[in-house]
């Protein structure tokens, strides 16, 4: 999703595919984004927001609670549990972050990868990480986890920042244990 915010009011709209993601969030663009015609539109205060999904005919009031938030300027703060999902997923999962606030700053302490069919955790991936580095490379926070398949095993790469032009740690998806395990180089 992408969008605008002019005060209290978001506009929103739906990133429908692969084109559409790399033109509007991977290349960007210099003039403003145009949020003319996306379908969801809210207000929001303290506690959340409130709006609408609406495309042709179709109107759906939505209300959003605030769960958590995370401000990552300055000395940066968290309130309650932050969890971002990564653009990546395979065919039977998706992959979250959790931040916390470390001495270091705010940090990536785990991925979560959730099942998609029973849409609850079934491994975390903490890292030993003092410097604050995983997950952080990527301008978007959602991409800082890719997903390729070599000789039909499904492995998904962490990405860290930090060397220059950052690094990546491989995690190979076993079939007999069910989870995910670092690759040694």
């Amino acid at each position: 999703m992408y969008g605008k915010i002019n005060g209290t009011s978001v506009s929103l709209c739906e990133i429908a595919d692969d084109k559409e993601f790399d033109r509007v969030l991977v290349m960007g663009s210099k003039t403003p984004v145009d949020t003319t015609g996306c379908p969801f539109s809210f207000d929001i205060d303290e506690s959340g927001a409130t709006g609408a999904w609406s495309k042709g005919a179709d109107n759906h009031p939505v209300t959003l609670k605030k769960v958590a938030s995370l401000d990552d300027t300055g000395d940066g703060k968290i309130d309650g549990t932050v969890e971002i999902p990564f653009w990546a997923q395979t065919a039977t999962d998706r992959f979250a972050r959790i931040y916390a606030k470390t001495d270091a700053g705010i940090c990536m302490e785990k991925l979560l990868v959730i099942s998609k069919r029973s849409k609850k955790v079934v491994q975390e991936i903490a890292f030993d990480d003092e410097d604050c580095d995983a997950g952080m490379l990527m301008t978007p926070i959602y991409m800082n986890v890719q997903k390729q398949t070599e000789k039909t095993v499904e492995i998904i790469s962490v990405n860290f920042r930090g060397g220059g032009a950052g690094c990546s740690m491989d995690y190979a998806f076993s079939p007999k244990t069910k989870k995910y395990h670092k690759m040694v180089n």
